[in-house]
């Protein structure tokens, strides 16, 4: 039965990292290759997103890569980072019996709070404008308040896209300016 069970996370986990490879280098490479733009430049700034996080987009502004080739790599990225965390979470949570008392005490605190249960997932959009802590801190936030469904993922995603928005018009004022 052991050996069952072990076989079928190891598969489970296969196919978690398949998906996060796939968002996170896969899909922007081929967006890049379909819009024209070398295989280098495209790595290069999913490699900036990584690093820089929602700053990245004013670096592909500066660049002058358009921002219909920016979003869509920036969200792709961002929903494998996403997944990605959402997934060593739930593997330390497995491993270790000191975060799943913590996870415990969170659960039980929610529940005596319903409208944080209710309404709190909205703040995930403000939270991931946290500029350096957005993108890798919100979905341990999320998971931790036990915010791990599809909502949670599309509103850090809607956070995530405004807060792209918001880098790439302001880069773009001033590169107007300048």
């Amino acid at each position: 039965m052991k050996a069952g069970l072990r076989h079928g996370r190891i598969r489970e986990a296969e196919i978690s990292g398949a998906a996060v490879l796939l968002l996170i280098f896969i899909l922007p490479c081929l967006i890049g290759l379909l819009g024209g733009f070398p295989l280098p430049e495209v790595l290069g700034f999913i490699v900036s997103i990584l690093v820089l996080q929602g700053l990245a987009a004013a670096a592909g502004t500066s660049l002058g890569l358009p921002a219909g080739f920016l979003l869509p790599l920036m969200v792709s990225v961002a929903a494998g980072v996403i997944l990605g965390i959402y997934r060593i979470c739930d593997l330390f949570s497995g491993r270790s019996q000191r975060v799943a008392r913590q996870i415990g005490k969170v659960r039980q605190l929610m529940e005596k709070h319903q409208n944080l249960s209710i309404y709190g997932e909205f703040m995930l959009i403000l939270i991931m404008w946290i500029p350096g802590f957005g993108l890798y801190g919100t979905p341990v936030v999320a998971w931790i308040l036990n915010w791990r469904g599809m909502r949670s993922v599309l509103l850090m995603l809607t956070g995530w896209i405004l807060a792209c928005l918001f880098v790439i018009a302001m880069a773009a004022g001033i590169r107007a300016i300048l």
